[in-house]
């Protein structure tokens, strides 16, 4: 389907503003589709590939995972609303292939093939955190595919496509979707609660260089250095600014990219994670009562 936006530009003219896709979330009429292409609607179409077109409202939107749910009236709808059926994005492996499907340019119901280059990559979302988990795509998409969705051959949504890497502003052979484990998530609370609350940490800093990897004498190149302990979050008294996160759930981290996936996707705000540290050459394990991460709204 595809999504249009409305804004108003200069002098108060309204002005078709923004141009994307969506995919039929359920029968109640949610749509879903990506948050930059609703972002500062005044009004908002959706037309289905029958032609039909109707006014949507927004649901929630949630600029951390750049996911957002509209809603149409379904019992108004001549066309019939068949929601799509998601697929597990951890399933998916380099190498498989995938389809994308959208309104490039404008160009309706366009579906294009491709494989996955590679899995679990980072992403801006606009903010000062990162999109986990994203699936990096060969199969073209361009401006207008942005929320559409990224199927497996099975006909299930892996993703949604977001956006590209390019100089030109067209597709260069790299294209990324957020990942439909993360849209499980995140949807079904944008829905109930218009939002969705992410677990934190409360600390910062970078991925473990070559350099601080010699500094320190490290056996290896891994791990998350900590620059910095919110004073009254989650972490102040287990974790120090200069500690080494080597591990968080039993699972080994390399960088940031680690965390932020193990925390959206497998955790919420008040629950317990075990954290694998590296402080003063010693190793040492500490338990952290996750927190919320603030919210940009």
């Amino acid at each position: 389907m595809k999504v249009l936006k409305t804004a108003r530009g200069f002098f108060g003219r309204k002005t078709q503003r923004g141009l994307g896709s969506g995919f039929v979330y359920d029968s109640s009429g949610h749509i879903v589709t990506n948050q930059h292409v609703v972002e500062g609607a005044e009004k908002i179409l959706v037309k289905f590939h029958n032609g039909e077109t109707v006014r949507a409202e927004m649901v929630g939107s949630d600029p951390y995972s750049d996911l957002a749910v509209l809603r149409v009236d379904s019992a108004g709808l001549d066309t019939e609303l068949v929601p799509l059926e998601l697929g597990s994005s951890s399933s998916l492996e380099t190498g498989d292939r995938v389809l994308a499907v959208g309104n490039p340019f404008g160009l309706k119901e366009t579906t294009t093939f491709g494989i996955v280059s590679q899995t679990g990559r980072v992403l801006s979302s606009g903010t000062r955190y990162l999109i986990p988990g994203v699936i990096q795509i060969d199969a073209p998409i361009n401006p207008g595919n942005s929320g559409g969705p990224l199927l497996n051959f099975s006909g299930e949504v892996v993703g949604i496509t977001s956006a590209i890497k390019s100089r030109t502003g067209t597709f260069s052979g790299i294209g990324y979707a957020v990942p439909s484990d993360l849209l499980k998530r995140v949807v079904p609370s944008l829905i109930e609660k218009g939002e969705y609350e992410y677990p934190s940490l409360g600390i910062s800093g970078k991925k473990v260089t070559y350099q601080i990897t010699r500094k320190r004498g490290l056996e290896r190149t891994r791990g998350f250095l900590v620059e910095g302990v919110e004073k009254e979050g989650p972490s102040i008294g287990k974790v120090k600014k200069d500690d080494i996160i080597l591990g968080i759930g039993g699972k080994e981290v390399t960088g940031a990219g680690d965390i932020l996936s193990y925390l959206a996707l497998e955790k919420s705000p008040g629950e317990n994670v075990s954290l694998e540290i590296l402080r003063g050459g010693n190793r040492k394990t500490v338990t952290v009562e996750l927190g919320t991460r603030p919210s940009t709204q």
